[in-house]
């Protein structure tokens, strides 16, 4: 199995100035070739740090790629670290000292002494060009080991990565046992529910994993094989879902990179119908992730936002009797809604919400978290109630989630 572990440097990352989407880029790129990320590590800008993790790293990795610490200014530690690492020194790079001259002169800039540090490079690596920015990538082998050091500018990593290290790793990797995933997407059951549900792994996985991965549009399920062919690994992967499928299926409703709005819009578009929206206390949001799909424009046909009474009474024309008698989170006021938004813009499906998002307006019969969901369509609505938590931002994210699953299952016929 060929180990890969991903290096990170920088204080702004350790302190949460910046978040470390690299990593995750990397992993994600790495995992597609079959490779094992073993592990994920932030250091700081120091560099007796940087060659401690690093050698804690070569012991149980066969790739360590390094990200971050390679600009010119006093903070950028990583080439000195990997100097010290391999007990070398760093010596002009005439090649790098062109490329980067060009490269700012096409800027209307001229290099500067500071520029020109990033031209001495350790005089023991490989110099990867950084056709994006100043700052090259490096790669050093020892023991049958790689270490690539990146910069940490997203854009010039993926750059180099993509042109350069990916393929060197696939090279590296070929005939070698690889790792595979296939993840699995459910709505409408909780992760406890759903493990009862599917039993004890044990039973059916031999040598495969299974991992729960919950949120708040619901569970993922990855399933993880090993094996030394596309073919073998196939048949490992069909065989585990096939069971989880036979147990679950009715919860399942997309793989890997599907997500509840993709799958939705794809089944709206294939049916060739449309939907609208009434929302209050979500303000937007779901229609926001309904339209965040390309081509949206073909089934979304639009929404309002009906946060106040009046607006619901004046914009949807839902009765006062309805808001005064039951009040505006109720399944009276929102099957109006959805009823009144289908109408409105000539919608096959309508979706309607009101909830009490938090963290006040509360009460004793409607607590903070109490939503209403309804769904309208030809001539018919449905609602239903939720409760969620006390967090605004998480009561809302949920009732985004609850109101896709009830038109999935609308639109599965489930």
């Amino acid at each position: 199995m060929f180990k890969i572990s991903v290096l990170t440097v920088g204080d702004e990352i350790c302190i949460g100035q910046v978040v470390n989407t690299n990593a995750a880029w990397i992993a994600t790129e790495c995992t597609q070739l079959g490779c094992r990320v073993a592990a994920h590590s932030i250091i700081g800008d120091e560099k007796q740090e940087i060659t401690e993790e690093l050698k804690r790293l070569l012991g149980f990795s066969d790739f360590v790629i390094i990200t971050g610490g390679l600009g010119p200014t006093h903070d950028d530690v990583t080439k000195d670290a990997l100097c010290e690492f391999f007990d070398d020194t760093l010596v002009l790079h005439e090649p790098t000292l062109h490329f980067l001259t060009n490269l700012l002169l096409r800027r209307g800039l001229a290099l500067s002494e500071r520029n020109k540090t990033q031209a001495f490079l350790p005089s023991k690596c490989r110099v990867i060009t950084n056709f994006r920015g100043t700052a090259p990538g490096m790669m050093f082998e020892r023991d049958g080991k790689t270490i690539i050091s990146l910069p940490g500018v997203p854009a010039e990593m993926q750059g180099i990565m993509t042109e350069f290290v990916l393929p060197y790793i696939a090279e590296l990797s070929r005939g070698k046992e690889c790792v595979s995933y296939r993840t699995l997407l459910t709505t409408g059951i909780t992760e406890a529910n759903l493990a009862d549900l599917i039993g004890e792994p044990a039973e059916f996985l031999e040598s495969g994993t299974l991992a729960f991965l919950p949120s708040y549009q619901g569970a993922r399920l990855r399933i993880g094989v090993r094996g030394t062919s596309a073919e073998e690994i196939d048949a490992k992967i069909a065989r585990i879902e096939e069971v989880i499928r036979n147990r679950a299926g009715k919860f399942i409703f997309g793989t890997d990179d599907d997500s509840l709005v993709s799958v939705a819009a794809r089944l709206l578009v294939e049916r060739g119908e449309t939907i609208a929206v009434a929302e209050s206390c979500t303000g937007g949001l779901l229609g926001a992730a309904l339209t965040d799909i390309a081509g949206s424009s073909s089934y979304f046909q639009g929404g309002v936002i009906t946060y106040s009474n009046n607006s619901k009474e004046s914009e949807l024309g839902v009765n006062r009797e309805t808001l005064v008698k039951f009040g505006a989170v109720s399944g009276e006021t929102v099957e109006e809604m959805a009823i009144a938004v289908c109408l409105k813009f000539k919608a096959v499906y309508g979706i309607a919400i009101s909830g009490t998002a938090g963290p006040g307006g509360g009460s004793a019969d409607k607590p903070v978290g109490t939503v209403w969901i309804a769904l309208a369509s030809s001539g018919d609505v449905i609602s239903r109630k939720f409760i969620f938590g006390s967090d605004r931002r998480i009561n809302r994210e949920r009732t985004v989630g609850a109101a896709l699953a009830m038109l999935m299952e609308k639109l599965r016929g489930k």
